[in-house]
């Protein structure tokens, strides 16, 4: 009998495991947005900051180094790599990976 309540236990302990690991995945996959992108950011030669290509809107990066950026039609603004991500075009449907330190990485369908 005693070894009965101690498998029932760790049954629901193991189901417990199990459903907190899926709402987990739920809130991951909830992160990984399908978006589309409005308008890539350069860094300008002439002035601290980068600048829109569509739009020349110029935005102020928050470091040292210029590095690229892109803005998302979720309104969101993240950096990322330059020679990554060059061929991507404003319109295009992307999906956010990851967010790491306002660094994006995306990738394609």
């Amino acid at each position: 009998m005693m070894g009965l309540r101690v498998k029932f236990v760790i049954l629901g302990m193991l189901l417990v495991l199990l459903v907190g690991l899926f709402i987990l995945k739920l809130v991951v996959i909830s992160q990984e947005d399908w978006v589309m992108i409005e308008e890539k950011y350069f860094p300008a030669n002439d002035r601290k900051g980068a600048e829109g290509i569509k739009s020349g809107e110029v935005i102020d990066e928050n470091s040292s180094d210029p590095s690229c950026s892109m803005k998302f039609d979720n309104g969101h603004t993240y950096k990322l790599d330059c020679d990554q991500y060059l061929d991507f075009k404003i319109g295009e449907k992307v999906k956010i990976v990851s967010v790491e330190n306002n660094y994006v990485k995306l990738r394609r369908k």
